[in-house]
């Protein structure tokens, strides 16, 4: 006789050995029971979860000589019949193979025949979701109205490609993932019966692998049993099945919370060295990140983390060695960069890069630290006057209290081992000294690692140059308004006097789109400007031909804005008690600062 897998010659024969999912059972033998029985149903869900199986669970049940039962007696005829698939009464049709709508009129034509020798005529369809468009609509009527003791079970993976016209005419159940402590339960059962000796980590890490499929737990066990050997090892399941060594995982996690770069790096070269690749190895670092988490904020006895008891105590150990803040930034961080690593050309170079910023996250109390400098920095500033920002066309600034405050942020806040590496950035348009807002109880569990301090923004004042006025109105129009922003391409600001502006577009179409949105446009201008504005707009066909001459013009009144903000006293007293170094400068083009990004992960 030919060898039988595991998964055929263990699948449920009855309701009770069916594993997570008394969702669907417990319904289903209420149904038996009261005889409720539908004509039609529907299971859903995930592959290898006991779809078909179920199916043949309630053909048995249904035509058992016992039956309707929901305990059949898997002794008699039918049931016999039915289990190994020689049942007239109980057909199984492959929906993936047999689509059309000839396929349909067959089985219409044959449920027409009454159940003999079985009390129902049953049609079990699988991978429903295959069939045609016009195959569904030939089986309505039927299925609607479908002779006595008929019975249609229709499984499929993807109901969303069912129409609408059949779902409601089934009693729809959805099959769930098998959690991995059932799936263990399971393949313990399996293994002892088999003779085999495996310890429950084997076990747990067969379970990960199945993904919530039974069918595909037992398929890698069988393979694990191909070996031949009656006791299998940790590492012969590490080997066969190649799955990432959990060492290595915990290892690189150990060094992270530790802050030990070196060693986290070290770690991830020897997983590199395995053959481990980069996406798979980010992905397992990103489950037990998640699990740390876990661990920290719920007890283990809830269950929210799966794992054998050793494993447990193992991530419980780790996640005490730091504190939840920083855990939650380390698993951001390396969210962010698992994104790059699909079309990163040196994939394992930027996960390496990425644990060495995991393992160089700052704790909240370094944090702490860098709140106490910028209130330092607020109060020399004050006692300073703030250092009035230059007035000969800054972009957001200009003579007087009106000007707007400069930006200042810590964009990469290292260990206090490396306190060379902090960084400071600042826009070219500083001010006075920046109000940060009192921090909530727990300021640093969100964004510690990037501190941003920003006052209400204000109207670009008369005095600013006509170019940088122009870029943020443009900008402004852009995000309130995109359809109308087209209209200022290649435009240009004649003048700008309080409740006036005057406009220069290259092309008259241009200028005919502002003039028929006059009325939205001044709306927008009053809401930047902060006071109604008139507008008045001229075509320009000279304008695309002093494209260059302005852009000359801008270029160097964007090197001026720079150089001014380099010698304001505010940004160097910043740079001076943030231990920073500037890292880009840019003009304020909108009616916000822009946003500033974290390196770290960190919005």
């Amino acid at each position: 006789m030919s060898y039988e897998v595991i998964a055929r010659k263990w699948r449920p024969q009855s309701f009770d050995d069916v594993s997570g999912q008394d969702h669907v059972t417990t319904p289903l033998r209420n149904a038996i029971r009261t005889n409720r029985i539908p004509h039609a149903i529907l299971l859903t869900g995930p592959r290898g979860t006991g779809k078909t199986t179920l199916a043949r669970i309630l053909a048995r049940c249904l035509n058992c000589e016992k039956g309707p039962t929901e305990t059949p007696c898997a002794v008699c005829t039918s049931c016999h019949e039915i289990a190994t698939g020689r049942s007239t009464d109980v057909q199984e049709i492959d929906a993936a193979s047999r689509t059309s709508v000839e396929d349909v009129r067959q089985l219409i034509e044959a449920i027409r025949y009454a159940p003999s020798p079985g009390k129902y005529k049953i049609f079990v369809v699988d991978e429903v979701h295959m069939l045609s468009q016009a195959a569904f609509n030939a089986l309505l009527k039927t299925l609607e109205e479908p002779p006595p003791r008929s019975l249609f079970v229709f499984a499929t993976t993807n109901p969303e490609k069912i129409p609408d016209t059949v779902r409601s005419r089934c009693q729809r159940f959805d099959l769930r993932r098998i959690s991995a402590a059932e799936i263990v339960a399971k393949l313990s059962l399996i293994a002892h019966s088999e003779g085999i000796e495996i310890s429950e980590r084997s076990l747990m890490a067969v379970a990960r692998e199945g993904d919530g499929s039974m069918r595909d737990a037992q398929t890698l066990l069988d393979q694990l049993l191909a070996s031949g050997e009656s006791s299998i090892s940790d590492d012969q399941v590490a080997e066969v099945l190649d799955l990432v060594d959990r060492r290595l995982l915990l290892a690189i996690l150990t060094a992270c919370c530790d802050g030990d770069a070196a060693e986290a790096l070290s770690a991830c070269i020897r997983a590199s060295q395995s053959g481990i690749d980069a996406k798979r190895l980010g992905d397992n670092l990103l489950g037990l990140l998640r699990d740390l988490v876990v661990l920290r904020v719920a007890s283990p006895a809830t269950g929210l983390v799966e794992g054998s008891g050793e494993e447990i105590a193992e991530l419980c150990e780790i996640a005490e060695r730091t504190e939840v803040p920083r855990l939650r930034r380390m698993f951001r961080a390396l969210l962010k960069d698992q994104e790059d690593l699909t079309w990163a050309p040196q994939p394992m170079a930027v996960l390496e890069m990425a644990v060495v910023r995991l393992a160089t996250l700052p704790a909240g109390d370094d944090v702490q630290r860098l709140l106490g400098r910028i209130d330092n920095l607020e109060k020399r500033l004050s006692a300073a006057g703030g250092g009035s920002a230059p007035s000969n066309g800054s972009a957001g600034g200009g003579s007087g209290g009106g000007s707007r405050p400069a930006r200042v942020r810590a964009a990469e806040t290292d260990t206090p081992a490396a306190p060379g590496g902090r960084r400071s950035r600042t826009d070219a348009a500083p001010g006075p000294a920046p109000q940060r807002p009192a921090p909530e109880d727990d300021v640093h569990s969100e964004e510690p690692d990037a501190i941003v301090s920003e006052a209400r923004p204000s109207p670009p004042p008369i005095s600013s140059a006509l170019p940088v006025v122009f870029d943020r109105l443009k900008d402004f129009v852009r995000r309130a308004n995109p359809g109308l922003a087209g209209a200022l391409d290649g435009g240009r600001l004649l003048s700008y006097e309080p409740g006036a502006l005057h406009l220069a577009v290259p092309l008259s179409f241009a200028a005919r789109r502002l003039e028929d949105k006059r009325e939205i446009f001044e709306g927008l201008c009053a809401q930047l400007f902060g006071r109604p504005t008139q507008l008045s707009v001229d075509a320009d066909d000279t304008a695309s031909s002093d494209n260059d001459g302005r852009d000359r013009e801008d270029s160097e009144a964007l090197r001026k804005l720079k150089q001014d903000a380099l010698n304001h006293p505010g940004v160097n007293a910043a740079l001076e008690v943030l231990e920073g170094e500037i890292v880009e400068i840019r003009p304020i083009s909108g009616s916000s600062a822009p946003a500033a990004t974290s390196r770290d992960g960190a919005p």
